[in-house]
């Protein structure tokens, strides 16, 4: 407003960014270009070192051929370096990135950088502008998202410095952003080398006094760099606001003051105009577009303090480009344009436009630099603070500051059907004097609601980035989140005060049989919100196949009524959600299996010792493998293993749908265990275990009955266990001997023996007798003399 000599020092500062808390939305973000382009990789490169040139020298300084460029369209850099060296661009795009909040979008350079001609003062108006020869020209992309850019110029000895400029896409996104160019402008006093600088300020114009009969300005001009780091106001109160945007999934698009003026109507394209930081300076064309908007139903939010406080007009370049000059008199008497246009604050004469007509409350005074004050809520049951918990006379530390409007009743209020105001939080302004400054919200005749925070620190509640750390000791709160949320909300959902969708469900459902569920679009007090046209999509915690959820649909007079099916037992939750009005509720309800139709028998082990007991559990289960907790019959046991040693549990009742039981098989291989009920056959299931033998206990030995002498024959040595399956593990070794002493004299017996793996405890012989009439064989285990087997006797024959 009056004094900011403060800003000289600190924009000269590092940059900060620390981590910011979650913002407290009530749904996930819409699927916009805004979500996709802040899901690519991001940078923080575009935050300046500590190596910022400075005035006095201009080691590299830069400005843009427009404030604002569509996409398609061409933007010239104008560069200064002194002393002459090469120099690099790096353009950024502004959003949230994860955190990192930007992206990289080019690289130029190195580019032949030269020293520009200085930059003639003019001697009646104190107007500053540069007629430099273009250092890099370029087409902006299709691809480069409407937003705020940053192009860090850095020079070959590494000083640097921005260039701000906006993107547009003139997409008619939900939310309309406005970069307050003009105040950044207003108070550029490049160059800032306390000897030439000049703005429309006294406290940091230096010079030749100029017709305002002091050192400042009465017209700047865009075509010069901007003091100190380059990036006027937008590091100090809009970035977070953007941050903020962004992380949060809003679906926005972004212009200037300029924009607006030039373009008025574009503003009836969008469902929210946002008048962002120090939005302190309007044309009459601005401040029109703005009330016709509101007229038409456009809701306008004013995230700052003063806005719209002083008319300027706009000139064009002596190059002839149009909106490049920025007039303001702000003494009446000096202007030559005397009427509605003429340069003084809106609501003087002869201009007559108080600007709480518009915004709802109007500036009053500032506090200190660092001297910010709580935001004190009023009103607390208005839907503004739904969810925030906020009640009359809480206070939000730092929040209002360092200046401040509030409702002054000498002057008109807005047209309005509703109006309320949302805070009264007392200050001491830098006069010493009491004050205090009210947020404000009302609802025009059109059904649009107009929000004014009152304060220029707003935006700080919302995302911590620190400027050169101009913010002291102000934290961000979720109860400026969630009162931000609540209104960009209402904004999104047209003229109703719609605050959240309500799911209403059964205690509980049945797996697979379809209950009823309504949704309602309900206000702060839990009234239907019969204005809702918003599309609600359905989801749920169950994602099993079978699933049966409503299609995407419309409420009438907002509520509808809906079916579903889910299919997993257990608690389970349905979500509805208006994805682009960032609306979300869910709710929950218990699914109850169904009958049983099946049994499972798991938790067997894949093998089992013969023999040897081995658990399982048993459950009877519905047509979706739900656990039937409710199952009251008995089940028997049957197996593929007859044998007489096996053991089977008994008929069984289960508990909950669910018994844990055992049995023992003894028959070595794959074996089955079934379960079926007692009374309705088809409720069944088995499980399958491979059944494994134990040591082996005893050994036999196959022989034929007749041999011919001094031919070979076959002998087969098998191994069991004590249930009679073949001991397939065994691996002792065995020696034969026989009854014919000439066969053993001539060696004809086989060698000693080790079983292995690959004889799984079966292993042939080739054994020889040599004398008739008859003999016999022996086997036995080397170390374990049980397992032995002696053959009957063999008939030896000489033909």
């Amino acid at each position: 407003m009056a004094r900011k000599g403060i800003l000289t020092t600190l924009m000269l500062l590092t940059l900060f960014i620390p981590a910011i808390s979650r913002t407290p939305m009530t749904a996930a973000a819409a699927d916009n270009p805004v979500v996709t382009e802040n899901q690519q990789p991001g940078s923080s490169g575009w935050q300046l070192g500590s190596m910022i040139a400075y005035d006095t020298v201009n080691q590299i300084k830069g400005y843009a051929s427009a404030t604002s460029v569509l996409q398609g369209n061409s933007l010239t850099l104008y560069v200064t370096v002194s002393p002459a060296e090469s120099y690099n661009i790096d353009v950024y795009r502004i959003g949230w990135y994860g955190g990192l909040g930007g992206r990289l979008r080019l690289h130029a350079g190195p580019i032949d950088g030269v020293t520009q001609p200085s930059c003639p003062t003019d001697a009646t108006t104190g107007m500053i502008a540069c007629n430099w020869s273009p250092g890099y020209s370029f087409t902006i992309p299709s691809d480069w998202t409407s937003g705020v850019y940053l192009a860090v110029l850095t020079n070959a000895d590494g000083y640097q410095n921005d260039v701000v400029f906006v993107v547009r896409d003139g997409r008619p996104a939900s939310l309309l952003f406005q970069h307050a160019v003009n105040t950044d402008e207003a108070y550029n006093n490049w160059p800032n080398d306390g000897v030439t600088g000049k703005s429309l300020y006294d406290y940091n114009s230096f010079g030749a006094n100029t017709v305002a009969g002091s050192p400042r300005a009465v017209k700047v001009s865009f075509d010069r760099p901007f003091a100190n780091n380059g990036a006027g106001l937008f590091l100090n109160w809009e970035i977070q606001l953007v941050r903020w945007l962004e992380r949060s999934g809003y679906d926005v698009t972004y212009s200037t003051d300029v924009d607006t003026h030039a373009n008025g109507s574009e503003l009836l394209n969008h469902k929210g105009f946002l008048s962002t930081g120090h939005n302190e300076y309007w044309s009459n064309e601005m401040v029109n577009a703005a009330q016709n908007a509101r007229d038409a139903g456009v809701n306008l939010a004013f995230f700052g303090a003063d806005p719209v406080y002083r008319q300027i007009r706009y000139e064009a370049s002596a190059a002839g480009v149009a909106n490049r000059v920025l007039v303001f008199y702000k003494d009446a008497g000096l202007d030559p344009v005397q009427g509605p246009t003429t340069t003084t604050q809106f609501r003087d004469d002869p201009v007559n436009r108080p600007e709480q007509v518009l915004v709802g409350v109007q500036f009053t005074s500032e506090v200190p630099w660092g001297s910010n004050a709580p935001y004190v809520a009023s009103n607390s049951t208005n839907w503004v603070y739904a969810g925030t918990g906020l009640q009359d006379g809480d206070g939000v530390p730092g929040i209002v500051g360092y200046e401040m409007d509030r409702y002054e009743p000498g002057y008109p209020g807005p047209n309005a059907t509703s109006w309320t105001l949302l805070s009264q939080s007392p200050f001491t302004d830098s006069g010493g004097n009491a004050d205090y400054s009210n947020s404000s919200i009302y609802q025009a005749p059109s059904g649009a609601w107009v929000f004014a925070t009152g304060t220029m620190s707003w935006s700080w509640g919302l995302d911590n980035f620190d400027n050169a750390g101009i913010r002291t000791n102000v934290p961000t709160d979720t109860r400026i989140q969630q009162t931000t949320a609540n209104i960009l909300n209402a904004f999104l959902v047209g003229a109703g005060v719609l605050h959240d969708l309500k799911v209403t469900l059964p205690a509980s459902g049945i797996a697979g049989q379809p209950f009823s569920l309504t949704v309602t679009a309900e206000d702060a007090q839990g009234n239907p919100v019969p204005s809702y046209s918003g599309t609600v999509h359905f989801a749920s915690s169950d994602t099993t196949n079978g699933v049966v959820l409503p299609p995407d649909s419309t409420l009438v007079n907002g509520q509808g009524s809906f079916s579903a099916t889910l299919i997993r037992a257990g608690s389970q939750t349905i979500t509805v959600a208006d994805a682009a009005n960032h609306l979300s509720s869910s709710a929950t309800l218990t699914i109850i299996a169904a009958p049983a139709s099946q049994l499972a028998l798991t938790g067997a082990p894949s093998t089992a010792a013969a023999g040897s007991s081995f658990p399982f559990t048993v459950s009877a289960l519905d047509p979706y493998g739900n656990t039937d907790s409710s199952y009251a019959g008995k089940v028997h046991f049957r197996s593929s293993d007859t044998s007489a040693g096996v053991v089977l549990p008994a008929d069984s009742s289960l508990t909950n749908g669910q018994a844990s039981l055992s049995a023992t098989l003894d028959r070595a291989g794959s074996q089955t265990v079934t379960g079926t009920d007692t009374a309705t056959s088809s409720i069944t299931g088995s499980l399958t275990v491979r059944i494994t033998p134990l040591a082996a206990s005893s050994l036999s030995l196959a022989v034929p009955a007749s041999v011919v002498a001094n031919k070979p024959f076959n002998a087969t040595v098998t191994l069991k266990d004590r249930y009679g399956n073949v001991a397939t593990g065994y691996r002792g070794t065995v020696f034969f001997s026989t009854s014919d002493v000439v066969a053993l004299e001539l060696g004809k017996m086989p060698a000693d023996y080790t079983f292995t793996a690959a004889d799984a405890g079966t292993h042939t012989f080739s054994v020889t007798l040599m004398t008739p009439p008859s003999q016999s064989i022996r086997v036995a285990d080397t170390t374990n003399s049980s397992l032995s087997a002696t053959s009957p006797p063999i008939t030896v024959t000489l033909v």
